[in-house]
C-alpha cells in the first residue's frame, strides 16, 4: 500500500507537535524544619542582567513539601528561595523532573536529583561547599591561637597556622580545577566562571564553546555571550 508522501510528513509533525507540547519542568521538593505556611519562590535570573531576579512562581510550603510546574523554553538559570531567609538555592528549570531535598536550617545541604544539568550542580555545589566548611571552622579554631602567637610574636606558630589555611585553600582550588576539567561541556562549569572570572575568560570561553546547541540558549548562555562580546 502506497503512502502519499505529504500525508506521511504531516502526521511526523503532528507527533513532534504532540511531543513539544507535552514537555514542561516538574520541580518537586522537600523542606524539612520549614514552619507550616512558609512561602516558597522560584525566580529566574534576567537574560540581560544576572543580578535581576525575575519572579515565575510561588508556593505555600505544605507538610514540608511543595511543587513547581510549567513549560520552558529552553534551560534556565534559576533560584528558589524563602520569604523568612536570605539565603537562596541555585537550580536549572527544564524540562524534566527535578526532586529538591532543603533543610531550612541550613541550607548548604541543599540536594538536586533528576535532570542531568541539576545532578551535576549539585554534585558540585555539595562537595564545594565541605571545603568552604573545613575552611571556615579551621580559621574558627584557629583564630585565638593566632592573635596568642601574634601577641607572644611567636613567628614559627604564625607560620604553621597560616600553612594549614593555606593547604586547606590549595585542597578548595584543586577541586574546583578538576571538577570543572571534568564538566567543561556543562552549564555548571558556565555557571561557576561566568560569576568567578574577571580579567581572564580564556577558561569561561572554552567552556561556553563546548555547549550543547539546547545549553547555548539558556539564558546564562547568552549572558555569557555578552560577556565575551560575542
Amino acid at each position: 500500500m502506497k503512502i502519499n508522501k505529504l500525508t506521511l510528513l504531516f502526521g511526523i509533525a503532528i507527533v513532534l507537535t504532540a511531543c513539544n507540547s507535552n514537555a514542561k519542568f516538574e520541580i518537586e521538593g522537600t523542606l524539612a524544619h520549614a514552619v507550616e505556611g512558609e512561602m516558597i519562590y522560584l525566580n529566574k535570573i534576567a537574560d540581560t542582567n544576572p543580578e535581576e531576579l525575575i519572579k515565575m512562581d510561588s508556593v505555600v510550603v505544605k507538610n514540608e513539601g511543595f511543587a513547581f510546574t510549567g513549560k520552558i523554553e529552553e534551560p534556565t538559570l534559576g533560584y528558589l528561595s524563602f520569604r523568612e531567609q536570605k539565603g537562596r538555592i541555585p537550580l536549572f528549570i527544564e524540562n524534566g523532573k527535578t526532586q529538591v531535598n532543603v533543610d531550612f536550617d541550613n541550607f548548604t545541604s541543599f540536594a538536586l536529583q533528576g535532570t542531568p544539568n541539576n545532578e551535576v550542580l549539585s554534585e558540585f555545589e555539595r562537595n564545594l561547599s565541605l571545603y568552604k566548611y573545613n575552611l571556615l571552622s579551621y580559621q574558627g579554631k584557629q583564630q585565638s591561637a593566632y592573635m596568642e602567637a601574634l601577641k607572644q610574636k611567636d613567628e614559627e606558630k604564625m607560620k604553621q597556622i597560616l600553612h594549614g589555611y593555606t593547604k586547606l585553600q590549595q585542597d578548595q582550588n584543586g577541586f574546583i580545577n578538576n571538577y570543572l576539567d571534568q564538566h567543561q561541556t556543562s552549564l555548571t562549569a558556565l555557571y561557576y566562571l561566568y560569576f568567578t572570572s574577571k580579567d581572564d575568560l580564556t577558561s569561561l570561553k572554552v567552556v561556553f564553546d563546548n555547549l550543547s546547541e539546547t545549553d547555548k540558549k539558556s539564558n546564562l548562555a547568552k549572558l555569557t555571550a555578552a560577556k565575551l562580546g560575542q
